[in-house]
């Protein structure tokens, strides 16, 4: 499996974080059909602005596949610009589960 670790920061704007999850929330709805598998989500209790999450991949060829069918889709382009304007600062690092992990 592959797997994405994603930190947003969100810029200072009023309900940024709950202008963002109900953004995030609709997303969620169609990861699925894409190849994108939601994993879980969490926040930052020390920093109110941000929000942490990871996806997941069968592979590189999947995830490559996944991305482009997600990003390039019609339910994709209905909600970006709810979204995208909102984060400040993205971070994503791609990770492969060592043999010992339970998260395979």
């Amino acid at each position: 499996m592959i797997y994405e670790l994603r930190i947003y920061r969100f810029h200072k704007v009023k309900n940024a974080k709950k202008k963002f999850l109900a953004g995030f929330t609709k997303a969620r709805r169609f990861m699925k059909k894409y190849g994108v598998t939601f994993v879980a989500a969490w926040e930052n209790p020390d920093r109110a602005d941000e929000f942490i999450w990871i996806r997941a991949f069968s592979n590189d060829k999947a995830r490559d596949k996944a991305i482009d069918a997600y990003y390039g889709s019609a339910e994709w382009a209905r909600i970006v610009d709810e979204i995208r304007p909102l984060i400040k600062r993205r971070e994503v690092r791609v990770m492969k589960s060592l043999p010992y992990s339970t998260l395979k």
